[in-house]
């Protein structure tokens, strides 16, 4: 391995957060992945206003979100959105969990990184939304300290 350092090193990158996975019908899809590969439920939510607007970049867009857990540990996150058509580009979000939200967006900012926002709060995060050279979204994520992201309510 190389001892050379990566541009989100400072902010303290952790590990890959969670993969999300755009869907047509999102109850179907939930039935599959409970009933095919034993998904725990440990979130559903609807996802609109401003907040998720600017995180989205799309004046008016609404999702809903379903998050579980596969095998234990498997973070897969189910969106339907009202503001794009289904699986137009079958788009995979990947989310990067970070130390320092704020940080990592300077970095990438500074970097000339196309970030899609500024870190947006949430009621359990702050993250923003950037694109890698083809285009494919890459979520960047700061957990609040008291958030549980992954345990069942």
């Amino acid at each position: 391995m190389s001892d050379t350092p990566y541009l989100l090193a400072s902010a303290g990158l952790s590990r890959l957060s969670h993969v999300s996975l755009e869907v047509a019908d999102l109850d179907r899809a939930l039935g599959f992945y409970r009933e095919i590969f034993g998904m725990q439920i440990v979130l559903e939510r609807a996802l609109e206003g401003p907040d998720f607007e600017a995180v989205t970049a799309t004046p008016g867009a609404r999702s809903r979100l379903v998050r579980g857990l596969i095998a234990g540990n498997a973070v897969v996150q189910l969106f339907s959105h009202s503001w794009r058509k289904p699986n137009a580009e079958k788009r995979t979000l990947m989310s990067f969990e970070v130390r320092d939200g704020h940080a990592a967006h300077t970095l990438l900012r500074d970097k000339g990184v196309t970030c899609k926002s500024e870190p947006v709060e949430f009621d359990n995060s702050w993250a923003f939304v950037i694109e890698d050279p083809d285009g494919h979204p890459i979520e960047i994520i700061q957990w609040k300290a008291d958030a549980q992201p992954y345990r069942s309510s």
